[in-house]
């Protein structure tokens, strides 16, 4: 399901693109990140907080013990300094658990139970892919959440994060063209023309 080298590259990515998305809500007023909005975690904080969770709930599962949440929605942080160092805590064990894994670890089968309850198994490669694409899809709803200020987001791209970070990366400009976008974005409310992909 997953090799090493796609386990190295994503655990480099997540922590990268964390990191990124708490430089950039850092720099913003201190009421956006606890302003209540039309999401399930209430607000950027919350969503964040449950990015945390999600990940110590299956960091816990990876390592065959019990997690001791009873819910992915609490809000273990109030603190958004705390929860950065928390969040680099844990994105540095996913770092350092995807560097001692083999080929063979990775698809070793994991017994977990969901907070519901309910359980599974699935190997442990899988689980990473899952931390993984849990982050990414989570921080889009706090990126999100960005253009309700109304504020630029940071780009986490995996392209972004590889041109930064893999000199093997070719990077190229394309010819000057009309936009793809709409045509509606104007402002920092929508994505600007220069900013579509």
């Amino acid at each position: 399901m997953i090799n090493l080298a796609t386990a190295h590259l994503f655990a480099g990515y997540k922590r990268w693109a964390n990191r990124r998305l708490f430089d950039s809500l850092q720099a913003l007023p201190a009421e956006e990140i606890t302003r209540e909005r039309k999401t399930i975690f209430k607000t950027m904080l919350g969503t964040l907080n449950h990015i945390y969770v999600v990940d110590r709930i299956w960091q816990a599962h990876l390592e065959g013990r019990s997690h001791g949440f009873e819910t992915s929605h609490d809000l273990v942080y109030a603190d958004l300094a705390e929860l950065r160092r928390a969040q680099e805590e844990a994105d540095d064990w996913y770092c350092a658990w995807s560097a001692g894994q083999t080929e063979a670890s990775l698809n070793h089968p994991v017994d977990f139970t969901f907070v519901s309850g309910d359980g599974g198994t699935m190997n442990a490669g899988a689980i990473f892919l899952h931390v993984v694409n849990h982050n990414s899809y989570h921080r889009g709803w706090v990126i999100q959440m960005y253009f309700e200020i109304p504020q630029m987001p940071p780009m986490t791209d995996l392209p972004v994060y590889l041109r930064e970070v893999d000199p093997g990366f070719k990077a190229f400009s394309a010819p000057a063209a009309a936009p793809t976008c709409d045509g509606q974005s104007a402002s920092a409310a929508s994505v600007p023309p220069d900013r579509c992909r």
